[in-house]
């Protein structure tokens, strides 16, 4: 017997005991997303829309801007315009830790940075874990950009919509209003 001949016989022989493992069972009704906190919240958003994850960068601040824009990093060569996602929808400014992270977001041809408290990862969710965003408590800055949410590992989980950040005019406003109305 050669070796292949060896080889072959080992293989079938491996086939015909291996114990096979359950298919996991999935629904239509799951769904999976990328995990990040924004202040006290859980969110999450389709994995599609978050183009990569970046640890905290060096960052140029914009003199006069909002505080919840952050500046503008380098970033392999390409200029990434950073906002803190918490600053934007609720006004109060996130303080980055060694958790935090910047979920880097395209639209229209534009990549834009935002920063998150921490990124959680992919998370899956099931049909039966939907409800209503709208009674969740503290929810009411963040209700425009809110799709659903979920109650998920006994916590409550919103939906984030970034192109509802997008086609906010609020958004493109990063000078303070003293200086918009100033020049």
């Amino acid at each position: 017997m050669n070796c292949f001949e060896m080889l072959s016989d080992i293989e079938r022989d491996c086939k015909l005991n291996a114990i096979h493992l359950p298919r996991q069972m999935s629904s239509d009704r799951d769904w999976r997303g990328i995990g990040f906190k924004v202040g006290r919240f859980h969110c999450v958003c389709a994995m599609q829309a978050i183009a990569e994850v970046l640890p905290w960068p060096v960052m140029t601040p914009l003199p006069s801007a909002r505080s919840w824009f952050r500046g503008a990093a380098n970033v392999r060569g390409r200029l990434l315009t950073v906002s803190d996602l918490q600053g934007f929808m609720t006004g109060l400014p996130h303080q980055p830790g060694i958790k935090s992270r910047i979920l880097v977001v395209h639209f229209k041809d534009h990549a834009y940075g935002f920063a998150v408290e921490q990124v959680l990862g992919i998370e899956r969710f099931f049909g039966d874990e939907k409800k209503s965003a709208k009674e969740l408590p503290d929810i009411q800055p963040y209700l425009p950009y809110v799709i659903d949410a979920f109650e998920h590992q006994e916590k409550p989980w919103i939906l984030l919509n970034f192109e509802a950040i997008f086609q906010d005019a609020a958004f493109y406003h990063v000078l303070s209003a003293r200086m918009e109305g100033g020049r």
